[in-house]
């Protein structure tokens, strides 16, 4: 029951398998920077230090005083590698995390963010290799973990969203403990133990790569990124000035015909709506102030400036690409700005705007929290408050609510592009209330219509916020492979957040159909400002009817039933519920089997005890001779683990050939005392064997169906006739 000395084949094994399990982790780790050349130098220092190591150890060096030199070596090379970066190793060390942490990405191949990374690697390296000889063999196992754990942090799991290499790493410590195992027991028996061991881990490794993306947890949200104060023109207030001269060309745009955003504004005081001024690298946060929905549709453009000037980047919805290294983005709002000059600019930009179906609008929720941003106002003039009240109390729903509102403005008031411009709530109250004697009163530009509307529907609880941006353009007479975007296609819109469904975009400005509905609510509702001063209350309904109020019940109950939506998750169990389940039955299934073996075992006496230590000796990998009786297999086995088996495979012969009467503690005489003696011996012995087994059989000793199998025949001669 003593393992062989080991092959050539075999130390190189030994040898090879550390190396492949830090060589794992450390590649996961690489793809935080997307470049083939970063995956080999993390793939050569994963293994150099550790081959570094053995080779000084053999040379008859001490491991530990070999380490130290490798590690300081280790340090001294990234002390170089950072003088270059305008940064002390100490601080690039202290930061690493954070700097990491809020750096865009993919990350560059900048010194300050590889040295960490890097060193890591070396010192992982480094200890697994002080550990090749460990008997238990987790050290490279912990270690290439530990490196696969620290590439899903850094990339939020994208570095292995379906768990393939997660599943590698399981199958490759598997097959390292099996084949480096110095148990006696042959390797087909080994691998038929590993076999369910595997199946359950990828079962729950599979289970986990099926939870829903929203469930993922972001490590950036633990570190608040660096930002930059910005000043820079609110282009709200220009939008009447490109209405005056519509043919004055703006922007040239390639790509997808989508409407461009190019300031998101999300803060009124009162006087005006203005957008936020702080600014950080692209993707170094990765999410908006409200969680985008899941209808979202990509767009990709490229976009060069012509006449439009200023700071602020045009992009297709929030950006998550910008070919642009100098863009810097809102964090909140995912506004894109630069500090470079615009004239000229040409850059490419990958962006998602939330397009959800339109059934799922109509009913439609807010979320719980998260609101207060997007719903503050100063206190409205009386007039104001009064009429958003009423526009709210008869609405069915959210949507319902913002729908009106929208077909209110953008019936009863006129655009005109010299109306008198501004968002102060003088400006709006004269926009919504005044007669047409009044400058400006029901008359505006797309400025009013959009700020009025995000005023009102905040005033009735709606989370809203005000866009300035463009429509996709057209295409020149001269069949040129871009799209022109002139001052007739700047305008503002506004957009409501809605729980699971995102940013929906509403356009409350007469005639633009760029974000038209195919079933929009309709309004029946007048806006005159002689009825705002009689104080007439006019129906919110949606029906068609002032005074008839629909049913929501009755409304929603028929279109439920036909049409079952795409944002309907109840239809059945998911997928992690049902492997999940599964796994629990035959867990459970082989508990209860192991469970009613050993109380099988307890009502035969000794000879259940002595079939206690063959299964304790199964379970640890050994496997006794064929032909060696029970008290020779006894006799190895307290030289092996220091037990003392010899008396219960003593009793267990008498129990099986012997005079019943003549077995003490046997159940023949069924005396307690001597089942309770029997019953201490059975647990000290397995109790010694498990604890001098592999750490990979001893987590699965209580679950190992081998016992359940027939015993190898001839294995012991204590089986009772």
């Amino acid at each position: 029951m003593s393992g062989g000395s080991p092959s050539t084949a075999g130390k190189a094994l030994r040898l090879a398998w550390p190396i492949g399990m830090v060589l794992l982790g450390a590649l996961v780790l690489a793809t935080a920077w997307n470049r083939w050349t970063i995956s080999l130098l993390f793939a050569v220092v994963a293994a150099v230090p550790l081959l570094l190591l053995r080779a000084l150890v053999r040379a008859g060096l001490s491991a530990w005083f070999s380490a130290a030199m490798i590690a300081l070596l280790s340090v001294m090379a990234a002390y170089l590698a950072t003088t270059g970066a305008e940064l002390t190793l100490e601080q690039t060390i202290r930061d690493v995390v954070p700097r990491l942490l809020t750096a865009p990405q993919p990350y560059d191949a900048a010194p300050d963010l590889l040295v960490g990374p890097l060193l890591l690697t070396a010192l992982v390296s480094l200890l697994v290799g002080l550990r090749v000889d460990s008997r238990l063999r987790v050290e490279p196992v912990a270690g290439g973990a530990a490196l696969y754990v620290a590439g899903m942090l850094l990339t939020a799991g994208r570095a292995d969203p379906a768990g393939l290499v997660a599943v590698l790493v399981l199958v490759v410590a598997l097959l390292g403990w099996v084949f480096l195992d110095e148990h006696g027991e042959p390797v087909r028996q080994r691998l038929a133990m590993a076999g369910p061991v595997s199946v359950v881990g990828v079962g729950v490794l599979a289970a986990v790569a099926t939870l829903p993306v929203g469930s993922a947890f972001e490590p950036r949200d633990l570190v608040e990124a660096p930002t930059d104060d910005a000043v820079a023109v609110n282009p709200l207030a220009q939008l009447g000035a490109w209405a005056n001269n519509p043919d004055v060309e703006l922007l040239r745009v390639r790509g997808d015909e989508v409407p461009l955003r190019l300031v998101v504004l999300d803060r009124y005081d009162g006087r005006q709506w203005t957008a936020t001024t702080r600014f950080e690298d692209i993707r170094s946060d990765g999410r908006t102030g409200l969680e985008t929905g899941p209808y979202g549709v990509p767009a990709t453009v490229q976009v060069e400036f012509a006449g439009l000037g200023g700071s602020w980047l045009p992009s297709p919805g929030t950006p998550t690409v910008v070919a642009l290294p100098e863009a810097r983005v809102d964090g909140g709002t995912t506004t894109l700005y630069t500090d470079d000059d615009t004239d000229g600019l040409g850059y490419q930009v990958t962006g998602s705007y939330d397009r959800p179906p339109d059934e799922l609008l109509e009913t439609a929720r807010l979320p719980e929290d998260g609101l207060e941003r997007y719903t503050e106002l100063p206190t409205l003039p009386p007039p104001l408050a009064d009429l958003a009240s009423r526009l709210g109390a008869d609405a069915t729903g959210p949507y319902q609510l913002a729908v009106s509102i929208e077909n209110v403005l953008r019936t009863e008031l006129e655009q005109a592009p010299n109306a008198r411009s501004g968002s102060a709530l003088w400006r709006l109250s004269d926009f919504l209330l005044a007669g047409p004697e009044v400058p400006g009163g029901g008359v505006g530009t797309s400025e009013q219509f959009a700020a009025a509307f995000a005023v009102l529907a905040r005033s009735n609880g709606l989370p809203t916020r005000v866009v300035v941006g463009f429509r996709p353009g057209e295409e020149p007479d001269d069949e040129a492979d871009f799209r022109i975007v002139r001052g007739r296609d700047a305008f503002a819109w506004a957009e409501i957040y809605f729980d699971d469904l995102g940013w929906v975009p509403f356009s409350p400005t007469p005639d633009d159909q760029t974000f038209a509905r195919a079933t929009p609510v309709e309004a029946t509702q007048p806006l005159l400002p002689e009825e705002a001063e009689t104080g007439a209350v006019p129906s919110a309904s949606a029906s068609g009817t002032p005074d008839e109020t629909p049913d929501p019940d009755a409304a929603g109950a028929g279109d439920a039933e036909a049409v079952p939506t795409s944002g309907d998750r109840s239809s059945g169990p998911s997928l992690p519920l049902v492997v999940g389940g599964g796994l629990a039955a035959a867990l459970a299934l082989l508990v209860l089997l192991r469970l009613g073996r050993r109380v099988r075992h307890a009502r035969r006496g000794a000879a259940g005890a002595w079939a206690e230590v063959v299964d304790a000796l199964r379970l640890s990998g050994l496997r006794p001779a064929p032909h060696e009786p029970a008290d020779v297999v006894a006799a190895g086995v307290d030289a092996r683990f220091g037990t003392r088996s010899a008396a219960i495979a003593t009793l267990a012969e008498r129990s099986a050939f012997g005079p019943p009467d003549t077995v003490s503690g046997s159940s023949a005489d069924g005396a307690p005392r001597g089942r309770a003696s029997l019953r201490r011996q059975v647990r000290d012995v397995r109790r010694r064997v498990r604890r001098a087994t592999p750490l990979w059989r001893r987590w699965w000793w209580w679950l190992d169906p081998r016992v359940l199998l027939p015993a190898p025949r001839g294995a012991t001669r204590t089986r009772t006739r």
